[in-house]
Protein backbone atom coordinates (compact mmCIF):
# COMPACT_ATOMS: atom_id res chain seq x y z
CA UNK A 1 0.00 0.00 0.00
CA UNK A 2 1.35 3.41 -0.97
CA UNK A 3 2.38 5.86 1.74
CA UNK A 4 2.00 9.48 0.63
CA UNK A 5 3.94 12.19 2.44
CA UNK A 6 1.30 14.81 3.26
CA UNK A 7 1.88 18.34 4.47
CA UNK A 8 -1.00 20.13 6.18
CA UNK A 9 -0.69 23.91 6.44
CA UNK A 10 -2.94 25.34 9.17
CA UNK A 11 -2.96 28.87 7.83
CA UNK A 12 -5.24 31.32 6.11
CA UNK A 13 -2.80 34.22 6.49
CA UNK A 14 -3.00 35.06 2.80
CA UNK A 15 -6.79 34.85 2.55
CA UNK A 16 -9.68 37.10 3.52
CA UNK A 17 -10.45 35.43 6.86
CA UNK A 18 -8.50 34.89 10.09
CA UNK A 19 -4.93 33.58 10.19
CA UNK A 20 -5.75 30.04 11.38
CA UNK A 21 -7.24 27.36 9.15
CA UNK A 22 -8.51 23.99 10.36
CA UNK A 23 -8.97 22.68 6.81
CA UNK A 24 -6.01 20.27 6.86
CA UNK A 25 -6.76 19.04 10.37
CA UNK A 26 -10.40 18.41 9.50
CA UNK A 27 -9.41 16.45 6.41
CA UNK A 28 -6.83 14.45 8.37
CA UNK A 29 -9.41 13.40 10.95
CA UNK A 30 -12.08 12.60 8.39
CA UNK A 31 -9.84 10.68 6.04
CA UNK A 32 -8.27 8.47 8.70
CA UNK A 33 -11.07 5.87 8.67
CA UNK A 34 -11.07 5.44 4.91
CA UNK A 35 -7.31 5.12 4.66
CA UNK A 36 -7.10 2.47 7.38
CA UNK A 37 -10.27 0.43 6.89
CA UNK A 38 -10.29 0.41 3.11
CA UNK A 39 -7.63 -0.36 0.52
CA UNK A 40 -6.55 3.25 0.01
CA UNK A 41 -3.15 4.93 0.15
CA UNK A 42 -1.92 5.89 3.61
CA UNK A 43 -1.24 9.58 4.21
CA UNK A 44 1.72 10.27 6.47
CA UNK A 45 0.88 13.69 7.89
CA UNK A 46 3.18 16.55 8.82
CA UNK A 47 1.63 19.80 10.10
CA UNK A 48 2.99 23.34 9.99
CA UNK A 49 1.50 26.34 11.79
CA UNK A 50 2.03 30.10 11.55
CA UNK A 51 4.17 31.83 14.13
CA UNK A 52 2.20 33.57 16.87
CA UNK A 53 4.24 36.76 16.86
CA UNK A 54 5.23 39.25 14.19
CA UNK A 55 3.57 40.98 11.27
CA UNK A 56 1.42 39.08 8.79
CA UNK A 57 4.13 39.33 6.15
CA UNK A 58 6.85 38.05 8.48
CA UNK A 59 4.61 35.14 9.47
CA UNK A 60 3.94 34.31 5.82
CA UNK A 61 7.61 34.47 4.93
CA UNK A 62 8.46 32.09 7.78
CA UNK A 63 5.57 29.76 6.88
CA UNK A 64 6.51 29.58 3.19
CA UNK A 65 10.09 28.83 4.11
CA UNK A 66 8.96 25.90 6.28
CA UNK A 67 6.69 24.57 3.51
CA UNK A 68 9.49 24.80 0.95
CA UNK A 69 11.84 22.79 3.17
CA UNK A 70 9.44 19.85 3.11
CA UNK A 71 8.73 19.91 -0.62
CA UNK A 72 12.38 20.51 -1.48
CA UNK A 73 13.41 17.38 0.42
CA UNK A 74 10.62 15.24 -1.03
CA UNK A 75 11.22 16.41 -4.58
CA UNK A 76 14.98 15.92 -4.31
CA UNK A 77 14.37 12.42 -2.94
CA UNK A 78 11.78 11.59 -5.65
CA UNK A 79 9.11 11.07 -3.01
CA UNK A 80 5.53 11.83 -4.19
CA UNK A 81 3.82 14.36 -1.95
CA UNK A 82 0.50 15.99 -1.17
CA UNK A 83 0.05 19.49 0.26
CA UNK A 84 -3.21 20.64 1.87
CA UNK A 85 -3.12 24.34 2.61
CA UNK A 86 -5.67 26.82 3.85
CA UNK A 87 -5.14 29.47 1.20
CA UNK A 88 -3.31 29.61 -2.11
CA UNK A 89 -0.53 31.96 -0.97
CA UNK A 90 1.12 28.80 0.39
CA UNK A 91 1.82 27.77 -3.22
CA UNK A 92 4.81 30.11 -3.04
CA UNK A 93 6.36 27.72 -0.52
CA UNK A 94 5.15 24.49 -2.11
CA UNK A 95 6.57 25.07 -5.56
CA UNK A 96 9.58 27.17 -4.57
CA UNK A 97 10.75 24.09 -2.68
CA UNK A 98 10.44 21.93 -5.78
CA UNK A 99 12.23 24.52 -7.91
CA UNK A 100 15.07 24.75 -5.38
CA UNK A 101 15.49 20.96 -5.47
CA UNK A 102 16.19 20.79 -9.20
CA UNK A 103 19.61 20.53 -10.78
CA UNK A 104 20.32 23.22 -13.40
CA UNK A 105 19.58 20.99 -16.39
CA UNK A 106 16.16 19.94 -15.09
CA UNK A 107 12.98 21.94 -15.69
CA UNK A 108 9.76 22.32 -13.71
CA UNK A 109 6.25 22.60 -15.14
CA UNK A 110 3.17 23.69 -13.22
CA UNK A 111 -0.52 23.17 -13.99
CA UNK A 112 -2.63 25.71 -12.08
CA UNK A 113 -6.33 24.79 -11.78
CA UNK A 114 -8.19 27.84 -10.49
CA UNK A 115 -11.08 30.20 -11.13
CA UNK A 116 -8.64 33.08 -10.63
CA UNK A 117 -5.28 34.07 -12.12
CA UNK A 118 -3.64 34.79 -8.74
CA UNK A 119 -1.15 37.02 -10.55
CA UNK A 120 -1.54 40.28 -8.63
CA UNK A 121 1.17 42.15 -6.77
CA UNK A 122 0.81 44.58 -3.88
CA UNK A 123 0.80 47.35 -6.50
CA UNK A 124 -2.22 45.97 -8.39
CA UNK A 125 -4.32 43.98 -5.92
CA UNK A 126 -7.67 45.61 -5.06
CA UNK A 127 -7.95 43.54 -1.86
CA UNK A 128 -4.27 43.22 -0.85
CA UNK A 129 -5.01 39.55 -0.06
CA UNK A 130 -1.84 37.60 -0.74
CA UNK A 131 -3.68 34.46 -1.88
CA UNK A 132 -4.22 36.41 -5.11
CA UNK A 133 -0.46 36.84 -5.70
CA UNK A 134 1.40 33.48 -5.76
CA UNK A 135 1.68 33.24 -9.54
CA UNK A 136 3.38 36.63 -9.72
CA UNK A 137 5.82 35.51 -7.01
CA UNK A 138 6.56 32.17 -8.69
CA UNK A 139 7.34 33.95 -11.96
CA UNK A 140 9.67 36.41 -10.25
CA UNK A 141 8.36 39.88 -9.52
CA UNK A 142 9.74 43.40 -9.25
CA UNK A 143 7.45 43.97 -6.26
CA UNK A 144 10.00 43.86 -3.43
CA UNK A 145 7.34 43.39 -0.75
CA UNK A 146 5.97 40.30 -2.51
CA UNK A 147 9.44 38.99 -3.41
CA UNK A 148 10.32 39.10 0.27
CA UNK A 149 7.63 36.48 0.96
CA UNK A 150 9.06 34.06 -1.60
CA UNK A 151 11.44 31.48 -0.08
CA UNK A 152 13.78 30.85 -2.98
CA UNK A 153 15.85 32.25 -5.82
CA UNK A 154 14.57 30.03 -8.63
CA UNK A 155 11.43 30.81 -10.61
CA UNK A 156 9.17 29.02 -13.04
CA UNK A 157 9.71 29.68 -16.73
CA UNK A 158 6.62 31.22 -18.38
CA UNK A 159 6.54 28.55 -21.07
CA UNK A 160 6.28 25.87 -18.36
CA UNK A 161 3.19 27.31 -16.65
CA UNK A 162 -0.42 26.70 -17.70
CA UNK A 163 -3.50 28.18 -16.00
CA UNK A 164 -6.78 26.32 -16.52
CA UNK A 165 -10.41 27.05 -15.59
CA UNK A 166 -9.98 30.82 -15.34
CA UNK A 167 -13.18 32.87 -15.17
CA UNK A 168 -12.54 35.72 -12.72
CA UNK A 169 -9.63 38.16 -13.05
CA UNK A 170 -8.54 41.79 -13.25
CA UNK A 171 -6.96 43.53 -16.22
CA UNK A 172 -3.58 43.96 -14.50
CA UNK A 173 -3.24 40.21 -13.92
CA UNK A 174 -4.17 39.40 -17.50
CA UNK A 175 -1.65 41.93 -18.79
CA UNK A 176 1.17 40.45 -16.69
CA UNK A 177 0.46 36.92 -17.87
CA UNK A 178 -0.03 37.81 -21.53
CA UNK A 179 3.14 39.91 -21.52
CA UNK A 180 5.02 36.84 -20.32
CA UNK A 181 3.35 34.63 -22.93
CA UNK A 182 1.76 32.30 -20.40
CA UNK A 183 -0.89 29.86 -21.62
CA UNK A 184 -4.34 30.54 -20.16
CA UNK A 185 -7.25 28.14 -20.71
CA UNK A 186 -10.45 29.96 -19.83
CA UNK A 187 -13.32 28.01 -18.32
CA UNK A 188 -15.79 28.81 -21.10
CA UNK A 189 -13.35 27.46 -23.72
CA UNK A 190 -13.17 24.00 -22.13
CA UNK A 191 -15.37 21.43 -23.83
CA UNK A 192 -13.80 18.19 -22.60
CA UNK A 193 -11.72 18.82 -19.50
CA UNK A 194 -10.21 15.33 -19.38
CA UNK A 195 -8.75 15.72 -22.85
CA UNK A 196 -7.71 19.32 -22.18
CA UNK A 197 -5.80 18.39 -19.01
CA UNK A 198 -4.25 15.32 -20.61
CA UNK A 199 -3.06 17.39 -23.57
CA UNK A 200 -1.58 20.08 -21.31
CA UNK A 201 0.20 17.50 -19.14
CA UNK A 202 1.60 15.68 -22.17
CA UNK A 203 2.88 18.91 -23.70
CA UNK A 204 4.51 19.95 -20.43
CA UNK A 205 6.15 16.54 -20.09
CA UNK A 206 8.07 17.24 -23.31
CA UNK A 207 9.65 20.32 -21.72
CA UNK A 208 9.78 19.57 -18.01
CA UNK A 209 11.20 16.60 -16.12
CA UNK A 210 9.18 17.50 -13.02
CA UNK A 211 5.52 18.60 -13.00
CA UNK A 212 3.32 19.90 -10.20
CA UNK A 213 -0.45 20.30 -10.03
CA UNK A 214 -2.03 22.99 -7.88
CA UNK A 215 -5.80 22.92 -7.35
CA UNK A 216 -7.77 25.80 -5.91
CA UNK A 217 -11.11 24.22 -5.05
CA UNK A 218 -12.97 27.24 -6.47
CA UNK A 219 -11.96 25.73 -9.83
CA UNK A 220 -14.99 23.46 -9.35
CA UNK A 221 -18.62 24.46 -9.83
CA UNK A 222 -19.70 26.08 -6.51
CA UNK A 223 -22.84 23.94 -6.22
CA UNK A 224 -20.56 20.92 -6.01
CA UNK A 225 -17.77 22.54 -3.96
CA UNK A 226 -19.42 25.24 -1.83
CA UNK A 227 -16.76 25.24 0.90
CA UNK A 228 -14.34 27.71 -0.68
CA UNK A 229 -13.31 31.25 0.19
CA UNK A 230 -14.12 32.92 -3.13
CA UNK A 231 -16.65 30.87 -5.17
CA UNK A 232 -17.18 31.72 -8.84
CA UNK A 233 -20.11 30.39 -10.88
CA UNK A 234 -19.80 28.16 -13.95
CA UNK A 235 -16.86 26.05 -12.83
CA UNK A 236 -15.77 22.59 -13.96
CA UNK A 237 -17.97 19.74 -12.75
CA UNK A 238 -16.51 17.71 -9.89
CA UNK A 239 -16.72 14.40 -11.75
CA UNK A 240 -14.95 15.92 -14.74
CA UNK A 241 -12.06 16.87 -12.49
CA UNK A 242 -11.93 13.37 -10.99
CA UNK A 243 -11.97 11.75 -14.44
CA UNK A 244 -9.24 14.05 -15.70
CA UNK A 245 -6.95 13.47 -12.72
CA UNK A 246 -7.34 9.73 -13.20
CA UNK A 247 -5.96 10.09 -16.73
CA UNK A 248 -2.75 11.84 -15.70
CA UNK A 249 -2.06 10.44 -12.22
CA UNK A 250 0.21 7.72 -13.61
CA UNK A 251 2.62 10.16 -15.28
CA UNK A 252 6.08 9.69 -13.71
CA UNK A 253 6.98 13.38 -14.08
CA UNK A 254 4.36 14.46 -11.53
CA UNK A 255 6.10 15.23 -8.26
CA UNK A 256 3.19 16.38 -6.17
CA UNK A 257 -0.35 17.65 -5.82
CA UNK A 258 -1.50 20.71 -3.92
CA UNK A 259 -5.13 21.32 -2.84
CA UNK A 260 -6.00 24.73 -1.53
CA UNK A 261 -8.74 27.12 -0.36
CA UNK A 262 -10.99 24.67 1.50
CA UNK A 263 -13.16 26.81 3.78
CA UNK A 264 -15.01 24.36 6.09
CA UNK A 265 -17.32 27.03 7.52
CA UNK A 266 -18.83 27.51 4.08
CA UNK A 267 -19.25 23.84 3.23
CA UNK A 268 -22.70 22.28 2.80
CA UNK A 269 -23.40 18.63 3.58
CA UNK A 270 -19.62 18.05 3.51
CA UNK A 271 -19.66 18.26 -0.29
CA UNK A 272 -16.26 19.93 -0.54
CA UNK A 273 -14.68 17.69 2.08
CA UNK A 274 -15.91 14.59 0.25
CA UNK A 275 -14.62 15.97 -3.04
CA UNK A 276 -11.16 16.45 -1.53
CA UNK A 277 -11.12 12.83 -0.45
CA UNK A 278 -12.14 11.69 -3.93
CA UNK A 279 -9.39 13.81 -5.49
CA UNK A 280 -6.75 12.34 -3.19
CA UNK A 281 -7.85 8.72 -3.49
CA UNK A 282 -8.18 9.03 -7.27
CA UNK A 283 -4.82 10.69 -7.74
CA UNK A 284 -2.82 8.40 -5.46
CA UNK A 285 -4.63 5.13 -6.19
CA UNK A 286 -1.51 3.49 -7.54
CA UNK A 287 0.87 0.86 -6.25
CA UNK A 288 4.06 1.75 -4.43
CA UNK A 289 7.18 1.51 -6.63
Amino acid sequence: MAIIQTLGVASNLGGPFNQYSNAAELLRENIHYYATELDYPQLQWHMVYPKRDGTKNSKLRHLNKKISQYTRYWSKSNIPFLVIDGDHSCAMGTWAGVLQSLKPQRHFGLIWLDAHMDAHTFFTSPTQNIHGMPIAALLGTTDKQLAHLYPGNKFIKPENLVLMGIRSFEAQEYKLLKTRGIEIVFSDNIRDFSQSLLSVAQQLSLKAEVIGISIDLDFVEPLEAPGVATPVAHGIKAQELINALKLISHMPQIAGLEISEFYPQGDKKNKTLELMKKIIFTFYDRKSP
